[in-house]
């Protein structure tokens, strides 16, 4: 069996410096990983599924966490949860003693806001954004907005 290309980086910062091909590649792997997952475990996916290449995009254009994302919606996040040191736990996503289904910042330094339900990003963007314009204004924050 070959060993995947997802298994092979230290994540996020590797993504920084991989080919279109390889991001390709890496959006394959990390959706193929989330159905297997999910099937056995339960969750929502589709959301997750559907935002796979924004997901690795993201994190292959911005310096995160430094640069800040900020999820509308949690469950558009799994993919951002497997890129951010969280794959091996996705398995317990949802169910007692797991990993939350929803961001939380004290879960991960890539969880810069908590969110849950849709509409809450772009304020919180907006105030993250007003706040490092005054201490460092070379950082980007980006929100994603969810369904």
């Amino acid at each position: 069996m070959t060993k995947k290309l997802l298994d092979t980086l230290k994540l996020p910062e590797d993504l920084r410096r991989c080919s279109t091909e390889q991001l390709t590649q890496i959006s394959t792997e990390l959706r193929e990983e989330l159905i297997d997952t999910v099937a056995s475990s339960g969750g929502h996916f589709a959301s997750s599924l559907g935002a796979t290449e924004i997901t690795v995009a993201l994190h292959h254009t911005f310096n995160t966490p430094h640069d800040r994302i900020l999820w509308d919606v949690g469950h558009q996040g799994y993919i951002h949860k497997m890129l951010t040191g969280r794959k091996d736990k996705l398995s317990s996503i949802r169910q007692k003693n797991g990993i939350p289904g929803f961001f939380k910042r004290c879960e991960s330094e890539y969880d810069a806001f908590g969110a849950g339900h849709a509409g809450t990003s772009i304020s919180a963007a907006v105030g993250m954004r007003v706040a490092l314009d005054r201490i460092d204004p070379e950082r980007y924050v980006v929100a994603v907005i969810g369904d």
